[in-house]
């Protein structure tokens, strides 16, 4: 899955994963959760250096993800923000394709932001998440769930060559 750069976070200079995931395992470790390094060390580290920050936090924490001692540390939407933050970018694409695809109706501006902002790329390495994710293909699940013009355009952007 790739880390590629997309957005408005930059990488930062003078980078250090492992710095940066003791910091953040320190910052959550014991009573209490240091809310304020979460933030300066998630939202000021691109995509793809936060993944590497993943991976040396879970070889920090003897096994245990960012994501997990995110969810067990945090609550609400700032949980959220945070899991997302930690989550690589199509995996967590493919996580809101299925919740938009799930339930009665799906939720169309989910799927517009998605396939019509990314690139092909982008759609590739989500439609492979979401068969590892589910174990379906994404197209097949996307003509089940929507039809008409919609469905047509959808289904042109996600077919990716």
């Amino acid at each position: 899955i790739s880390t590629g750069e997309r957005g408005s976070i930059k990488p930062k200079a003078d980078f250090n994963a492992k710095d940066d995931a003791v910091a953040l395992r320190k910052a959550m470790k014991g009573l209490g959760t240091n809310e304020k390094t979460l933030i300066d060390v998630l939202t000021q580290r691109s995509s793809g250096q936060r993944q590497l920050i993943c991976k040396a936090y879970q070889e920090e924490a003897t096994g245990k993800t960012l994501v997990e001692d995110l969810e067990g540390d945090t609550h609400g939407h700032f949980e959220d923000l945070l899991v997302a933050l930690a989550t690589p970018p199509a995996i967590y694409d493919s996580q809101e394709v299925t919740k938009a695809l799930k339930g009665v109706g799906t939720k169309d501006s989910v799927l517009i932001e998605i396939f019509a902002t990314r690139s092909n790329k982008q759609i590739k390495e989500i439609s492979d998440a979401y068969l590892k994710q589910t174990e379906r293909k994404l197209t097949l699940d996307l003509k089940n769930e929507i039809s008409g013009e919609f469905a047509k355009a959808i289904l042109i952007l996600a077919e990716v060559l």
